[in-house]
C-alpha cells in the first residue's frame, strides 16, 4: 500500500484538527515524501484488461491513442509542489459541510467552430442544482452567452472582417445551415433528472454514489475498474489510464453530490499520478489567481492536456480544461474548458442564471 496516501488518510479520518495541527501534519507529509522515491503500485487483477474509454462532461472528446507504459515523468520539485497544493485541498475538502443542494455554476467554452477566414469559441453559463436528497427535485439553469473569436489571432481576422454578430454556417439538418450569434440567448431554469451520475464510467445513481469508498486506494481501484471495463488502452499505470483516471476524478470532484470525505479521496487520488505538472501565477478566465495543474499525454500523433486551475489558498476548482493538438506543429484539434463561477454545497433556492 502506498504509505503516501495510508498517511494522508489517517489525517483525513481523524476529528477536524486545530490549525496548527494541520500545519504539523502537512509539514510530517511534506518530510516523508522527501526522504522516499514514490511508488505506484499497479493493480496485477487489472493489467490484462482494456476497451476505448469515453470520457463525458460538460465537453466530451474522444481521441483513441496507443498506449505504452510510462517511462518518465516531471521533476522531484514540481511533483511535490502539485502534490501539497492537492493534498491540502483534500484537508479542506474533507472539512466541508454538506447542504441541501451541490451547487454549480460554470462558464463552458467549447470550439474551434469554423467560420469563413476564422474561427470562433461559444461561451455558455450551465447552473446545476442537485439535490443531497433523491425525493427532492434538482435543477439545471442555461444561458448561450454567445460566440466570440477563438484566440487573438482570430480576434485581428474578425476586427477585419467587420466585426460580424452573425455568422451562418452548414449543418447536415434539413434546414442546411444554422446561425451563430454573439448576443447571450435567454436564461432558464428546469427541473433535471440527477439518477444517473459518472455517465462516463457507466453511471452510478444516488445510492452508489453515497456508498463510494471514501479511501484513495479504494476510489482508485473502483474506477479503474470502471475504466478498464470500457477502455482497449487505458490500463493502469499507462499514460491513458492516467489521463482517464484524471478527467474521472475532476468529473466526480466537480459534477457529483459526493460527501466531503469521498471529495477528499479524489483530490488525493490526483496527487498520486506521476507526471503531473504546475504552473503558478496564472488567471483564469475570470481573472482569478490559480496554480494550473496538468497532466500531459503525449501521443504519436495528438498531444492532449488535461487541467484543473485550483486557488492556492481556499484550495477551491477555478476551472478545469482540456486541449489537444496535433503532434509536432501544435495545430489546435479539441478544447474544451470550464470556468467555476461557484461551487458549493448550499441550501439557497435555485434560481436562472443571471450571468450575461
Amino acid at each position: 500500500m502506498n504509505e503516501d496516501l495510508q498517511l494522508i488518510r489517517e489525517l483525513l479520518d481523524a476529528p477536524r484538527p486545530t490549525p496548527q495541527a494541520t500545519f504539523q501534519a502537512r509539514s510530517k507529509l511534506t518530510a516523508a515524501m522527501e526522504r522516499r522515491p514514490r511508488r505506484r503500485k499497479i493493480h496485477a487483477a487489472l493489467a490484462g484488461a482494456g476497451a476505448a474509454l469515453t470520457v463525458t462532461a460538460v465537453m466530451a472528446f474522444v481521441l483513441g491513442q496507443p498506449d505504452t507504459p510510462r517511462v518518465g515523468t516531471t521533476t522531484q520539485a514540481r511533483q511535490l509542489g502539485a502534490h501539497d497544493l492537492l493534498l491540502a485541498a483534500a484537508t479542506t475538502a474533507g472539512a466541508e459541510k454538506t447542504g441541501r443542494y451541490w451547487h454549480t455554476a460554470a462558464v463552458v467554452v467549447r470550439g474551434p467552430y469554423h467560420v469563413e477566414g476564422y474561427n470562433l469559441a461559444n461561451r455558455t453559463v450551465v447552473e446545476y442544482w442537485l439535490a443531497k436528497d433523491p425525493r427532492e427535485a434538482s435543477w439545471e439553469g442555461q444561458r448561450d452567452l454567445g460566440y466570440r473569436p477563438f484566440s487573438p489571432e482570430d480576434t485581428t481576422k474578425w476586427v477585419a472582417a467587420g466585426k460580424p454578430a452573425t455568422w451562418n454556417v452548414a449543418t447536415d439538418d434539413a434546414a442546411g445551415h444554422r446561425t451563430l450569434r454573439a448576443a447571450p440567448g435567454k436564461a432558464t431554469l428546469e427541473r433535471t433528472s440527477a439518477s444517473l451520475f459518472l455517465q462516463s464510467l457507466g453511471g452510478f445513481d444516488t445510492v452508489e454514489v453515497n456508498a463510494l469508498p471514501t479511501d484513495p486506494a479504494g476510489l482508485e481501484k473502483l474506477f479503474q475498474d470502471k475504466i478498464v471495463q470500457r477502455a482497449t488502452a487505458a490500463l493502469p499505470g499507462t499514460p491513458a489510464g492516467d489521463a482517464n483516471l484524471f478527467r474521472a476524478m475532476t468529473e466526480l470532484l466537480v459534477e457529483v453530490p459526493a460527501s466531503p470525505a469521498v471529495r477528499a479521496a479524489a483530490f488525493t487520488v490526483i496527487a498520486g499520478l506521476p507526471g503531473i505538472t504546475t504552473q503558478e501565477n496564472v488567471k483564469d478566465a475570470e481573472g482569478r489567481d490559480g496554480v494550473r495543474i496538468t497532466l500531459p499525454h503525449n501521443g504519436s500523433e495528438i498531444d492532449e492536456a488535461n487541467s484543473i486551475i485550483l486557488d492556492p489558498a481556499a484550495h477551491q476548482v477555478l476551472a478545469r480544461g482540456y486541449d489537444a493538438k496535433t503532434a509536432g506543429d501544435g495545430k489546435a484539434v479539441k478544447s474544451g474548458n470550464e470556468t467555476f463561477l461557484t461551487i458549493e454545497w448550499t441550501d439557497a433556492k435555485p434560481s436562472a442564471p443571471t450571468r450575461s
